[in-house]
């Protein structure tokens, strides 16, 4: 099962072009690096305003490009640490990182980002 809406990401490649696509694509990923580090539970420890800042701009980056797993599990991250819950936004948190990777991992399989480097 895909974690892309490759609907989306295919009418990018169409309005964009696959070089810019991969412009942007690119720069998600560097971008997604630094913000799993700055969800890491270490990082944010009891900083749940933070924590909601950076799920935030998570959500719309991935909503954008079509992961939308991503952006639905970083859109939770952001409710939970609004609301003040803890356990769920450490419990939602624990699984970002295997949605980026997949997120990153398909992108990269199906061509809509460079590969890595």
């Amino acid at each position: 099962m895909s974690c892309l809406d490759t609907e989306i990401l295919d009418e990018l490649r169409d309005l964009l072009g696959a070089d810019e696509l991969h412009e942007i694509t690119g720069a998600f990923i560097a971008q997604l690096e630094v913000q799993l580090q700055q969800l890491d539970p270490r990082v944010v420890g009891a900083n749940l305003d933070e924590g909601a800042r950076v799920a935030h701009s998570l959500k719309g980056g991935a909503g954008n490009l079509g992961a939308s797993q991503l952006s639905a599990a970083a859109s939770a991250i952001e409710h939970n640490a609004r609301a003040g819950d803890v356990a769920m936004f450490a419990s939602v948190l624990a699984t970002l990182p295997d949605l980026a990777r997949q997120a990153v991992e398909e992108l990269r399989a199906r061509g809509y980002a460079p590969p890595a480097s």
